[in-house]
């Protein structure tokens, strides 16, 4: 057995060697389709499945989310943390994590930073090894304790250049000296996907990083922390579930506010939250689709090769047959060479994939904190290009292999050789129709796609976004008071707007179409549940509107609507006709806030309705309160400008400089790049299925010209024969592309029915997307009959050049 293996192995070699520019091309075909396979299974294995990279035993740490009506994967409050960890008995640690973002001092030099504030158990509790020094404990989250903080592996190399020493030395963060307690293990990235937190601080000296910290530890309203949670060992997802609901419901009796109902998920903790899994599933799923239907027409169009290539050898192999081979033998060598083939795929796919992985953590999109993509190839990764691998060379080397080796038992050489041609025909039609097909679904697939994109381009968002830059404007970790905070924003927007080539200039908490949410309440209304409008808002500083050239009804925010005078607002049209069924609401005054909170405002302008958090909204109600009356360190600038970005931002640091030389600046992106961002993943799919379309498209083209290629070889006696006779050369190419036309067709004909059930689940997940668009069905169809067409003239001009004494000599 293994001698005949080894036989075979050695005879495949040598056949592919001897045809290298088919074994070349076979390998790249499958090495691009193993390739994408591949790099998208890491992607969605590292944020979905595998586990958080760095931390101990997985299995049993989940985290959790509020629900509204079983919905939703809100945060919590502090009290609601410290109850939950108090009562709930199913779970060996209970722990608390919120972002923040620092200044850190690096030689002098201010220099932002992502921040995690968590409970002294963090570390603990998810089993994370320290690199240098010691990691937090419980003892340094209480109030009085030392101030320390743990640098990421990361951080210490890029703020403390590696220095070996600085363990117990002070870093210097927001203005206060904190002491380096330690550097976290290198393979730890903190468990948010693309967020690697700098420092780890204790939370409770979250009041030396921000003033008015304190009085959010005492409100329960007040939800911004992320739980997570290690069970105990007899526990299950699913008893805890049960107890938290208990609890929860418990909670929301015991201290009843808006928009809280009790309900808790609790979810196995995953590098990506549980409130994002949803629509990653539903965009890898799509993805996958795509990428698996490209590595089918490279399957399909090897398998077509292969049929070929069975033609050239039917002499070989007829020969095989009437000396006594069996049909066993004969399958068993032809699969070897097709095994060669993917395990050459497979070697080259993962070195592709692994370059893709790598090009992924390059990718730096204008994001309000950097992002950071760790995407390892793992086991996991290469099992499953392994399993890609085998499952091609099953697929296109399998039905080639049956299909030659098929024939009639003591047949004669030359009857075994017109069966061998006659299959390999006929399969070999099918798999051409089958590329076809498959290509049409790909590439009206990226046409439904790019029409989606082209559609969001074109929508009224109800501002301006061209000529805007915006800059992130955060004093939040310099600690200003109140009455300082509203000095230095004001004097800062003052400045920009003088600048040489701003128009105008403002501040805002939420930069529009970044996918951000922001809400201070409800509006109480008669005759209506509290909390029935609670519309989404945005606080905004005097000149914003100007800035972004949104149409308004009465006026815009001042510098008078500030501390100790009318609260005013802004609302657009839809909340107008929300409060009031005429919209007639300037000059009137509504009460609005949480139940604890309330504030009497009067509506001093009517904005016209636009999209505020994401393209696919609709007319919704929005609310816009004046930074000057509702403080926020944490704010963009957004600026209307002639000037470069390169030019802005040097001229914008300078001011800042002048201003508070403590405070970095942000960086500087145009708002048409924020709003492309919110595109992304559409962008992304669009970009991939055409890219893979036109591979496809060449696939295809292949095989339809090696198919017509061979029908025309075939036939080199009877077209001589014809010619002879007196036939045109242009009679002989209209039957040559007759051939080519009717394959093209069907193929088209099945891709079209094909596409549209595609079509129908790509606008059910893309906004903008239209299932039965024209354009995109008839470009597709036009491009892939056009192709089909020129594959097939080319071998249709051979047939019509040949030499009639020549093909009458041939056997």
């Amino acid at each position: 057995m293994l001698s005949i293996f080894l036989q075979n192995l050695r005879y495949a070699t040598r056949q592919l060697l001897n045809r290298p520019g088919f074994t070349l091309f076979a390998v790249l075909s499958l090495a691009i389709g193993i390739a994408a396979s591949t790099t998208l299974f890491s992607v969605v294995n590292t944020f979905l499945f595998a586990p958080v990279s760095g931390i101990g035993t997985q299995t049993t740490v989940v985290e959790l989310g509020r629900t509204r009506h079983g919905d939703g994967f809100e945060s919590f409050s502090y009290p609601d943390f410290s109850d939950y960890a108090l009562r709930a008995k199913n779970f060996a640690t209970l722990f608390a994590y919120a972002m923040q973002p620092l200044n850190v001092s690096v030689a002098g030099e201010p220099q932002r930073a992502l921040g995690l504030v968590v409970s002294g158990n963090y570390f603990d509790t998810l089993q994370v090894a320290a690199y240098r020094g010691r990691l937090l404990s419980d003892n340094d989250d209480r109030d009085g304790a030392a101030p320390v903080v743990v640098a990421s592996y990361a951080a210490w190399r890029k703020y403390l250049d590696g220095d070996t020493t600085a363990v117990g030395k002070p870093v210097l963060i927001n203005g206060q000296a904190f002491t380096l307690a330690g550097i976290a293990a290198p393979e730890f990235h903190g468990t948010i996907a693309l967020l690697t937190p700098a420092f780890y601080v204790p939370l409770h000296q979250l009041a030396l990083l921000k003033p008015g910290a304190p009085r959010r530890f005492d409100e329960r309203a007040s939800a911004w922390l992320s739980l997570a949670a290690r069970l105990t060992p007899d526990t299950t997802v699913a008893l805890a579930q049960n107890q938290l609901s208990v609890i929860g419901q418990q909670l929301a009796s015991a201290y009843p506010r808006p928009r809280n109902d009790g309900g808790i998920s609790v979810v196995a903790l995953r590098a990506v939250p549980g409130e994002f899994r949803g629509g990653l599933i539903a965009f890898s799923g799509l993805l996958f689709a795509l990428i698996s239907l490209i590595l089918l027409v490279a399957c399909v169009n090897v398998a077509s090769m292969l049929l070929a290539r069975g033609e050239a050898r039917r002499h070989e192999i007829a020969m095989r047959f009437v000396l006594g081979a069996s049909r066993t033998r004969v399958i068993s060598q032809l699969l070897t060479e097709s095994i060669l083939l993917s395990l050459g795929a497979g070697v080259i796919g993962v070195l592709l994939g692994r370059g893709c992985c790598a090009l992924l953590s390059q990718i730096d999109p204008p994001t309000p904190v950097p992002i950071s993509m760790h995407v390892p190839m793992d086991g996991a990764a290469l099992m499953f290009a392994l399993g890609c691998t085998l499952v091609t060379a099953l697929v296109f080397g399998l039905l080639p292999a049956l299909r030659i080796s098929k024939h009639a038992p003591g047949a004669s050489q030359a009857l075994v050789s017109r069966q061998i041609a006659g299959g390999r025909s006929r399969l070999g039609s099918t798999l051409v129709v089958a590329q076809i097909a498959l290509t049409m679904v790909l590439l009206v697939s990226g046409g439904l796609f790019m029409r989606a994109l082209q559609r969001a381009a074109a929508i009224d968002t109800g501002f301006d976004p061209q000529h805007v830059l915006t800059a992130d404007f955060n004093l939040e970790p310099s600690g200003y008071a109140p009455a300082a905070l509203a000095q230095i924003q004001k004097t800062f927007t003052e400045h920009v707007r003088q600048m040489p080539g701003v128009e105008q200039a403002a501040l805002a908490a939420l930069v529009p179409l970044d996918l951000s949410h922001m809400s201070f309440g409800s509006f109480q209304l008669p005759n209506l549940p509290e909390d029935a409008v609670s519309p989404d808002t945005n606080l905004v500083s005097p000149g914003f509107f100007e800035t972004l050239d949104i149409k308004l009804q009465g006026r815009g925010f001042d510098l008078h609507d500030n501390k100790g005078n009318t609260e005013v607002c802004v609302v657009n049209v839809a909340l107008a006709h929300l409060l009031v069924p005429s919209g007639d609401v300037l000059g009137r005054s509504f009460v609005y806030g949480d139940k604890d909170d309330l504030h009497t405002l009067t509506v001093i302008g009517i904005a016209a309705n636009g999209k505020y958090a994401s393209l696919s909204e609709t007319s919704e109600p929005f609310l816009f309160l004046p930074l000057t009356q509702w403080p926020r360190a944490e704010a963009s600038l957004v600026v209307k400008t002639s000037l470069p970005p390169n030019t802005f931002a040097m001229q914008m640091r300078s001011e800042l400089h002048t201003l508070d030389a403590s405070v970095p600046a942000g960086q500087i992106h145009p708002l048409t790049d924020v709003i492309a961002l919110s595109l992304l993943p559409q962008r992304i799919v669009g970009m991939i299925s055409l890219a893979l379309g036109g591979i496809g498209l060449l696939l295809a083209a292949i095989g339809l010209y090696g198919l017509i290629a061979m029908h025309v070889a075939s036939r080199t006696r009877e077209f001589g024969v014809r010619l002879a006779m007196g036939a045109s050369p242009r009679r002989i190419v209209a039957d040559v592309l007759r051939r080519g036309a009717l394959l093209a067709s069907s193929g088209l004909v099945i891709g079209a029915v094909l596409s549209l059930g595609g079509a129908m689940l790509v606008s059910s997940l893309l906004f903008g997307a239209n299932a039965a668009d024209a354009l995109a069905f008839l470009g597709a169809g036009l491009l892939l009959a056009a192709i089909a067409m020129l594959a097939s003239y080319l071998p249709a001009r051979r047939a019509a050049s040949i030499n009639p004494i020549i093909a009458l000599r041939q056997e």
